[in-house]
């Protein structure tokens, strides 16, 4: 990772975050940037993969796929706190809503 300018990352996504969006546009914001980088996932190689990465730190190394894994835990994460964040509201969380219609459709064809 040495040569990453971390800081200058770090600074344009603060300023793409800070830009005021309708929840429309996150919408269509989380779908397009999420479709891209699965798409640029899908195109790495297990070779890729393997290659192994110092964190800034100069310490840490690990492969890129364990590097990697850190965005889809960052992720969970944050799925997580807005699930409970609907369940304080008293709303019922999607996989909840999906999970409970599975178990209707079953129910229903064994009855």
């Amino acid at each position: 990772m040495q040569g990453l300018d971390f800081f200058a990352l770090n600074e344009r996504a603060e300023a793409e975050a800070s830009k005021p969006r309708s929840k429309a546009e996150i919408v269509e914001l989380l779908r397009t940037e999420g479709e891209e980088f699965a798409a640029w996932l899908e195109r790495l190689t297990p070779e890729f993969l393997a290659g192994m990465v110092t964190d800034g730190d100069g310490k840490s190394a690990k492969s890129r796929l364990q590097s990697l894994l850190g965005a889809k835990e960052h992720e969970m994460h944050h799925r997580a706190r807005l699930m409970l964040i609907e369940r304080q509201l008293g709303i019922v969380p999607h996989l909840t809503r999906q999970r409970q219609e599975r178990i209707a459709q079953m129910r229903a064809a064994r009855a």
